[in-house]
């Protein structure tokens, strides 16, 4: 009777421990916020679905979104938060199952041979496991969506990271191709140098300065072919490449500012409703919420087992009947375990409003940040470069009539590069702090704002008595 009773509701609690569909819903977060999509090397068909999509990315010039879309593919770190999803839908499918009921039994041999063994059955069923069942899947399908919001969080987080090293290794690039022209610039100028000092128009003063900028000029030109190849190498790292496929070429060179800028306007009250890794800490606090309810719930009746027994008895009878074992709780009311879960709970709630409060703070540096940055690069670009540009022309000019000497118009070109040098700076900086701020929103402000739906249910207990929310 008890297993026929207990039997529908083991059935109705089984979950699937397959991850396919908690996974779906973290690949439909990353692309509303990122625009990319992302697959899991659960096997070898996975694994090779998506080396075919990274070889054809890898085809062409690498952009910072082909290169954000490859790491989404094939970064290994990636791949392996994305296992914390299976173990959580792992967990929730656990949780929806009653334990194993408890068989029993036992011998006994009687005084004289002739008579007949004596023999008991129990079997036994936690009943205290069956009223916590519930309970227990709702704390875990708490966990398994705050696994997915992580999950979401890590893959934004890796995107901007992406994207601030693609856009370092596309301006050192520029910065050699600059460089490159301003070794020949002052290779040039050395070499007029010599041969005037050889004709005894200049003193040994003037050839040294010339050669010395010359060599200054080659060593910066070393400098940042190191750093080209050490930024190649952190890409590589990122996008989990190797072998053959550390050939790619970056496509030259970055983009110009944008005339229309991100909105710039409630962004903080826009982060608190997307940023994932918040609605996280949110389920965080519900979960240990709900944990604590429990925990009080049943404190004063720690264990109860419900079965039923059945014993041969030697004149060959059988005797049966229903067992009730309950733990007493007479030294142990579960106040170790309340405390603890108390403190939890307090720890949960102070990390949320902690976060809560970053948050806005990284908005608001990051918003400034980018503005900043805006404006010193169109400040280079519309101002210190071309003032560089003309004044290059007009000596140039004046070189052609006669009123300039070589020295000065190299002069003039290598300053005209190192200005072009600062301009790339700065629109660096530019894309690197448009990339963050994007984060710190919790996604791409291109589109259309992306809330956070949260299925879990408002708890009742302690979070009613706390305004977590900012």
């Amino acid at each position: 009777m008890l297993i026929g009773g207990v039997l529908p509701l083991l059935l109705v609690g089984c979950r699937s421990t397959n991850p396919k569909t908690a996974f779906d819903g973290v690949a439909k977060h990353v692309t509303a916020r990122t625009g990319q999509e992302i697959s899991w090397m659960l096997d070898d068909a996975g694994r090779d679905e998506i080396q075919k999509k990274v070889a054809a990315l890898l085809q062409t010039n690498l952009t910072s979104q082909s290169c954000v879309g490859i790491a989404l593919l094939n970064n290994r770190n990636l791949q392996a938060e994305f296992e914390s999803i299976g173990i959580s839908q792992a967990e929730l499918a656990q949780a929806g199952r009653l334990r194993n009921p408890e068989f029993s039994g036992s011998w006994r041999a009687p005084e004289h041979p002739s008579q007949v063994l004596n023999v008991e059955y129990a079997l036994a069923q936690d009943f205290l496991n069956l009223l916590m069942l519930p309970t227990r899947k709702k704390i875990a399908a708490q966990n398994l969506e705050g696994t997915k919001l992580r999950v979401a969080h890590e893959v934004i987080k890796l995107s901007e990271e992406v994207q601030a090293t693609f856009y370092t290794a596309q301006a050192h690039q520029q910065f050699a191709q600059r460089l490159a022209i301003i070794v020949e610039v002052n290779e040039a100028a050395a070499d007029i140098a010599k041969r005037q000092h050889d004709a005894g128009n200049i003193n040994d003063l003037e050839l040294d300065n010339q050669q010395a900028l010359h060599a200054q000029a080659r060593l910066e030109y070393a400098k940042v072919g190191a750093q080209v190849r050490s930024d190649r190498e952190r890409l590589n790292r990122l996008l989990g490449l190797w072998g053959e496929q550390t050939g790619w070429q970056i496509s030259d060179p970055l983009p110009l500012l944008p005339e229309k800028e991100l909105p710039l306007e409630n962004l903080e009250a826009a982060a608190v409703v997307r940023r994932l890794d918040l609605a996280a800490a949110r389920g965080d606090l519900l979960s240990v919420s709900n944990a604590l309810r429990l925990k009080k719930s049943f404190r004063y009746v720690p264990a109860v087992a419900i079965g039923v027994d059945a014993e041969h008895d030697l004149d060959h009878s059988w005797v049966a009947g229903p067992t009730l074992t309950l733990e007493v709780p007479l030294f142990d009311q579960g106040q170790g375990q309340i405390a603890k879960l108390s403190a939890e709970y307090r720890r949960a709630q102070r990390r949320f409003e902690s976060l809560a409060v970053n948050i806005r703070s990284e908005v608001r540096e990051a918003r400034d940040s980018l503005i900043a940055a805006r404006d010193a690069a169109e400040y280079n670009a519309k101002i210190l470069l071309p003032q560089r540009q003309r004044i290059l022309r007009e000596t140039l000019l004046q070189y052609n009539a006669m009123q300039k000497s070589n020295f000065e118009l190299l002069a003039a070109k290598e300053r005209e590069q190192l200005a072009e040098r600062e301009a790339i700076e700065a629109l660096r900086d530019y894309w690197i702090a448009r990339a963050q701020l994007e984060s710190a929103v919790g996604g791409s402000l291109r589109g259309e704002n992306q809330a956070i739906n949260l299925s879990e249910p408002k708890a009742k207990s302690e979070e009613s008595h706390h305004d977590y929310h900012h």
